[in-house]
């Protein structure tokens, strides 16, 4: 560890209530820690995790970050001000007579983002409250058809009065961008780019343009792309700059890269504020790919339980699929975002009872890092999951974080007696119990529909379980799935931040290409020659040498009168004749296997509507050593036993120290395996074997 001529890799992964940090030496060793996140101050959590790497490594901060050769964070920045609605006072330039486009939304704008039981309620749904009021929204005349042909010059005094107006008069911080059709040609948004540069606007306000943000056709959500990210712009941008002037004055040399919600990294200037969405996520998809390849799982089920929130996503043959419009705070967007479900179901999720229907409810709302569970001690009064996995057994209140956080049991139970057992009648075990069995029931939920909407089924899918929380849950939520194997890694408890530390360099480009099979394949080779050099330009920025990046094509596919289309891989970098026709074929095949034998029909006719260039630079990937797999005996890992509730009572329950557990190691449950930094429940009917990579490897008997 103190070789000075050894160059680290940091990864971090600020999540909603740990900030998460993995350490990779050039030998392959991985160092982990994990500190509170700090809302008000989200750079503070990040420079306590680093300041716990430098613990376990006997070293400074300073020289820690002096020999770091690469820091690449995955931040909720954006995301946070999203869901508390603290970014920008923004305002909106678009299409004269398109001004009402982003308060009228779209039918389906009613019910996104709202989960299945609050779009029950139909006499409650309502449309969210828009990011730019109709007041802040300026129309100016100009007009481009869907080819691209100007049919209206850009007015520019139209351009001049908006921008006055919206910044001098309604003293907006941020302004967004989007013309009609200026995905096919941006020429007006260029020369608005333009007129705010020579009047010096752009020193004024924060600017985004639909254009630079999102090619794709579909006014109403790269509307809200622009909106969106001019909200959160200054926020992320300012952030990201304090965070990198407190790593350079504490010691680091090396870059600073962001993470994207694509599943790659980029310099912090190339960074979109938008694209960090869903970031720290996309670091346990990194993990879950590199890990799927190891072992050589074909199709993996990650799930992410950390303290706020249950994220679940498919990997299958090493790639997880893109959204088509993912959907923030109930806004669509278009940007290549990483495919992720998401629910608050997580550590620090609260449990209660309805004071109308004396129902027992649990989520989505979450006590957060602060004042987080009962059982931190630091003033939280509502129950969480924590609280009754404590009152269950599962967590030993001495060993918390490796017993740098002491858990208040008393405390805990005494909020779950007085808040959920008394007003249900139950005893503090029972409704704990309750709690338990509702949170697992709605995590196995949305595992199910994530599944099932991919046309697999869950049991053809080994599962990944993750989180500081997830290891804790898995075996139950698997056994309802049907799920036979459960990976817990040694890096589990800090997944993402491992993923961002191996994370490649990524730059993503999505743009509309409209044509009906058969066409003349060189329109297509032209579109992606265009954006390919763009993306090109970038890797070079990014000290790629040309032809030291590979790049990953798709199409979007669909049956003409189709709304929504398959992502098709392309295998070839560029097309013909023949190959349009195999790309047919390909696309029917994979058609049936989603949505089952019989439903393609090729007769309605087949067209591309969409495609999606990755550009990506690879990155040294972590050396992951397997050990000789030795006796089933795991006696000397045993560290001692107590009660914990599983069938109804409390059983006597063995607790092994997972470092101490080797290759070959066999626990049959009920048993408890703990970590420093996350804690593994083995059921009844279950065992757990340590492989040769040290992943624990859970089954049912």
């Amino acid at each position: 560890m103190r070789d000075g001529r050894a160059s680290f890799t940091i990864g971090i992964d600020t999540g909603g209530t740990f900030t998460d940090a993995t350490l990779l030496t050039p030998s392959g060793d991985l160092v982990m820690g994990k500190a509170p996140t700090t809302p008000h101050d989200f750079s503070s959590g990040v420079m306590s995790a680093v300041g716990e790497v430098a613990r376990q490594m006997e070293l400074p901060v300073e020289e820690l970050l002096g020999r770091t050769a690469t820091f690449k964070h995955g931040t909720t920045v954006a995301t946070n001000a999203l869901i508390t609605r603290t970014g920008a006072k923004v305002g909106l330039i678009t299409t004269r007579g398109f001004e009402d486009t982003t308060t009228i939304m779209r039918a389906i704008g009613r019910v996104d983002g709202l989960s299945e039981d609050e779009v029950r309620h139909t006499t409650a749904v309502t449309k969210p409250e828009p990011i730019v009021p109709r007041g802040l929204i300026r129309g100016v005349r100009e007009r481009i058809d869907p080819r691209g042909e100007v049919l209206i010059p850009l007015r520019m005094e139209d351009v001049d009065a908006a921008a006055h107006d919206l910044i001098e008069v309604e003293r907006c911080d941020a302004i967004a961008v989007n013309l009609l059709h200026a995905w096919a040609d941006p020429v007006h948004e260029d020369a608005i780019r333009a007129r705010v540069r020579e009047r010096g606007w752009d020193r004024r306000a924060y600017w985004s343009f639909g254009s630079d943000l999102s090619r794709v056709a579909g006014e109403y959500a790269r509307a809200n792309t622009a909106v969106l990210n001019s909200f959160v712009g200054s926020t992320v941008e300012r952030y990201l700059a304090d965070l990198e002037k407190k790593l350079r004055s504490a010691g680091l040399g090396g870059s600073f890269l962001v993470m994207q919600g694509n599943g790659g990294a980029v310099k912090r200037d190339r960074s979109i504020p938008i694209g960090s969405l869903q970031s720290g996520p996309a670091g346990g998809l990194i993990s879950s790919a590199f890990m799927a390849g190891l072992l050589g799982h074909r199709k993996v089920l990650t799930t992410d339980m950390g303290g706020t929130s249950f994220d679940v996503s498919l990997i299958i043959d090493g790639t997880w699929p893109y959204a088509d419009e993912p959907i923030f705070e109930r806004f669509r967007i278009l940007s290549p975002i990483s495919q992720i479900e998401s629910i608050g179901a997580g550590g620090g999720t609260i449990a209660r009872v309805d004071p109308t229907t004396g129902r027992l409810l649990v989520g989505p709302q979450s006590a957060g890092a602060s004042p987080g569970p009962v059982a931190y001690d630091e003033g939280g009064e509502q129950v969480t999951i924590t609280d009754c996995d404590l009152a269950l057994g599962y967590i030993d209140p001495e060993y918390f974080l490796g017993g740098r956080k002491k858990l208040n049991k008393a405390k805990a139970e005494r909020a779950i007696r007085e808040r959920i057992a008394e007003p249900l009648g139950l005893g503090v075990v029972e409704a704990a119990a309750g709690v338990y069995q509702i949170i697992n029931s709605t995590m196995a939920d949305l595992i199910r529909r994530q599944v099932v909407r991919s046309g697999h089924l869950p049991e053809e899918f080994v599962l990944y379980a993750f989180g500081g929380a997830g290891p804790v849950h898995a075996a139950e939520f698997a056994r309802e799935l049907g799920i036979g194997a459960i990976y817990v890694f040694p890096t589990s408890a800090v997944f993402s931040a491992f993923g961002a530390a191996t994370a490649d360099i990524v730059h993503s480009r999505l743009a509309t290409f409209e044509a009906v099979l058969p066409f003349d394949a060189s329109l297509l080779n032209a579109r992606l020659d265009e954006t390919e050099a763009e993306l090109a330009a970038l890797m070079r920025d990014e000290g790629f040498a040309e032809g030291g990046f590979a790049l990953k094509r798709a199409v979007s596919m669909r049956f003409r009168r189709q709304t929504y289309g398959v992502e098709i891989p392309l295998p070839w970098d560029r097309l013909d004749a023949a190959r349009l026709a195999e790309l047919g074929r390909i696309f029917e095949r994979q058609y049936e296997e989603l949505y089952g034998a019989g439903t393609a029909f090729a007769r309605a006719g087949m067209e591309i509507h969409q495609l999606r260039v990755d550009a990506v630079g690879t990155v040294t990937k972590p050396r992951l050593a397997q050990t000789r797999v030795g006796s089933a005996d795991a006696s000397s890992a045993r560290k001692g036993a107590r009660p914990a509730y599983f069938g109804g009572h409390f059983v006597e329950t063995a607790v092994y120290e997972r470092d101490r557990l080797d290759p070959g190691a066999r626990v049959d449950g009920p048993a408890i395996v703990e970590s420093p930094l996350t804690t593994v429940v083995i059921p009844p009917g279950h065992h757990a074997e340590i492989d040769a990579y040290r992943d624990l490897v859970l089954r049912a008997a």
